[in-house]
């Protein structure tokens, strides 16, 4: 059946993923009948807007027999490859070219970790998959991307970081917009009131320059001029009470004002007391809390010194006893988890075990060597490395090239996966 030609005139071909459909490695071959059968579908395309990304490993998984034929088409710039250290690897790179050029993409991939930064992928018609069907040949359909596990994380991360954005973007337009007034604050009501009932506070205000309103003000007003004759009112029952204190003085009476002075000193002398004591009593607290703090010091010091001194338990590699007792009933030590759980369920949730993947050799150990599988750390054991096992996996593996490795059984306890060379799985 013959598709109309979409508007865009471009198609990116994910190489490395319609070589291997149905495949445990790819086939350059495959590829070829792949591409031929849709531009024979798909007729207003032609072999020029046609653009193949492989993998950097492609060359080194394929039959050595297409080795030849892969070279020349990379030569001839029919397939093109990643640059080293590309962000996102492949699948970056192919999304890249379709948005910078419009073009359609031709993958069974959902790129999950691409839905938030790039929505376009579940545009209409965007993402087309391809099946090799037996006896029949190649079908291909308009697919929408799978929203999975890491499409779910990285879009929700998304969201949050644009709440956030849009929370602080109010903030600090309103601090940038906020222009400075030459006109005081003028005081609520109730400070205004509360002035009020003070004579000596409102006179002060009215002393620096307030100035009296009429008695008509309406209702949440207070006028200035009751304040100033409370002010006055205050002052002559000051004054009065001061002569009175006086009289008595003279008369050898103890007036109130003699009172008030005896009862003012016995107040600060208690005072000066109290505050002595409390002053002794803080300073007790802080020797005791030092004495405290140094036995902690001294107590830390010895259990680091026994630490120190204590053996250090080595784990177990890959084919040693896991059990909870070692041989003669000593408890076995105890693994950390080699990865974080989210790291672990999204590996799970990608890669079946029996499948097969590229990965980064990015360490080596006495027993084997050290996987990097998109993020997560996997083992790959001597015995699954070759047939006999080498005495060392530098042998066979180099630091830092990126190999094909087959997933043989994941150890959800201690979240780690265990890989093999294919052909020499155990």
């Amino acid at each position: 059946m013959e598709h109309q030609s979409p508007e865009r005139r471009r198609i990116v071909v994910d190489g490395s993923n319609i070589a291997t459909e149905g495949r445990s490695v790819p086939s350059l071959a495959q590829l070829d009948e792949a591409i031929r059968a849709f531009l024979e579908e798909y007729r207003g395309f032609t072999t020029g807007d046609v653009t193949v990304v492989v993998d950097a490993s492609f060359g080194h998984r394929i039959d050595p027999s297409e080795v030849a034929a892969f070279d020349q088409a990379v030569e001839h710039g029919e397939m093109i490859s990643p640059p080293a250290g590309a962000v996102g690897r492949g699948d970056g790179f192919i999304l890249r070219i379709a948005e910078k050029s419009g073009a359609l993409v031709l993958s069974n991939d959902s790129f999950q970790e691409f839905h938030a930064e790039r929505p376009w992928l579940f545009e209409s018609g965007r993402l087309i998959g391809g099946k090799p069907v037996p006896g029949v040949g190649w079908i291909f359909t308009p697919r929408t991307p799978v929203r999975g596990v890491i499409s779910r994380s990285v879009t929700s991360k998304s969201k949050r970081s644009a709440k956030a954005a849009a929370e602080a973007l109010p903030s600090s337009t309103a601090e940038g917009s906020e222009e400075p007034t030459d006109e005081a604050p003028r005081p609520s009501r109730r400070t205004r009131t509360s002035a009020a009932g003070k004579g000596t506070t409102r006179s002060r205000s009215v002393a620096e320059g307030s100035l009296p309103v009429a008695d008509d003000e309406p209702d949440g007003e207070v006028a200035t001029a009751k304040p100033v004759k409370a002010a006055k009112a205050a002052k002559g029952a000051k004054a009065a009470k001061a002569a009175k204190a006086t009289k008595e003085s003279e008369d050898g009476k103890p007036g109130k004002a003699e009172k008030a002075t005896k009862v003012t000193k016995a107040g600060k002398s208690a005072k000066v007391a109290t505050a002595t004591k409390a002053t002794a009593t803080k300073a007790t607290a802080t020797k005791a809390t030092a004495t405290k703090a140094t036995k902690a010091k001294k107590a830390t010091k010895g259990k680091q010194a026994s630490a120190e001194s204590a053996p250090t338990a080595t784990p177990a590699g890959p084919g040693s006893n896991d059990s909870a007792l070692h041989r003669g009933g000593r408890a076995a030590p105890t693994h950390e988890a080699l990865n974080d759980p989210m790291t672990f369920l999204t590996f799970v949730a990608d890669h079946p075990v029996g499948s097969t993947f590229d990965g980064d050799v990015v360490a080596f150990t006495s027993h084997g060597a050290h996987i990097d599988v998109g993020g997560m750390l996997c083992h790959v054991p001597l015995r699954n490395l070759g047939d006999p096992p080498p005495n060392k996996a530098r042998q066979v593996l180099v630091k830092g090239e990126t190999r094909p490795f087959v997933l043989v059984s994941l150890e959800p306890g201690r979240r780690r996966a265990e890989l093999a060379l294919p052909g020499f799985e155990s």
